[in-house]
C-alpha cells in the first residue's frame, strides 16, 4: 500500500528481502536434494534396470576356457541370484550350457557415496585380475555354448554389494 507520498509502506519494503531469503533457501535445498539423487544413482535418466548378452562361446568337448572380464556398461550387477548352484557373483546368468561348468570367483566394485554420506561398494562386473573365471565342457562328445548375461541395474538399492567389504 502506497503513503500520502506515493511511496510503500515499510511492512511491505521489509516482507521482499525476507521472502526472497526464503526462495533461496529452498532453491538450495532443492539443489541438494537433486545431487543426492544424483549422486546414488549411475544413471543421469534415473534407476533403470537391463540385461544384456556379455559373451558367448562355444566350448569343445573336455576342454575350459577362461572368460574374459565382463561388466555393466552403466551401474552395478543386480542383487539377484539367476543361475543357482553355481559358483557365480549375484546378477550373472548362464543361459543354456546345462553341460558346462562354470565358475567366476571375484568380483569388481566401485566405491559411492551417497547423499547420507555413507559409502557402499556394488559391483560393477567380474574381476580377471584377483581371482579366476572358468568354464568346461564336460561333454566328451559334443560341443555346447556358452552364454553369459549380466544383469544391472543404475539403481543403488537393488545394486549386488561386494561382500569384501561387508
Amino acid at each position: 500500500m502506497k503513503d500520502t507520498t506515493g511511496r510503500r509502506s515499510s511492512a511491505h519494503r521489509h516482507r521482499r528481502p525476507i521472502t526472497m531469503a526464503v526462495l533461496a533457501v529452498a532453491g538450495a535445498a532443492a539443489v541438494v536434494t537433486g545431487v543426492g539423487v544424483t549422486a546414488a544413482s549411475a544413471s543421469p535418466f534415473g534407476n533403470e534396470s537391463y540385461t544384456f548378452e556379455a559373451f558367448r562361446e562355444t566350448v569343445k568337448p573336455w576342454d575350459s576356457i577362461k572368460i574374459p572380464e565382463l561388466s555393466c556398461p552403466r551401474g552395478y550387477l543386480e542383487n539377484t541370484v539367476y543361475s543357482s548352484g553355481r559358483i557365480l557373483p549375484k546378477g550373472v546368468e548362464i543361459v543354456d550350457g546345462a553341460a558346462i561348468g562354470t565358475t567366476i570367483s571375484e568380483v569388481k566394485s566401485v566405491g559411492v557415496t551417497d547423499w547420507w554420506n555413507k559409502t557402499h561398494h556394488p559391483v560393477t562386473g567380474k574381476d580377471t585380475v584377483r581371482g579366476f573365471s572358468t568354464a568346461t565342457n564336460w561333454d566328451p562328445f559334443s560341443g555346447h555354448d556358452l552364454v553369459v548375461k549380466l544383469h544391472c541395474t543404475t539403481d543403488l538399492t537393488k545394486a549386488y554389494m561386494d561382500p569384501a567389504y561387508g
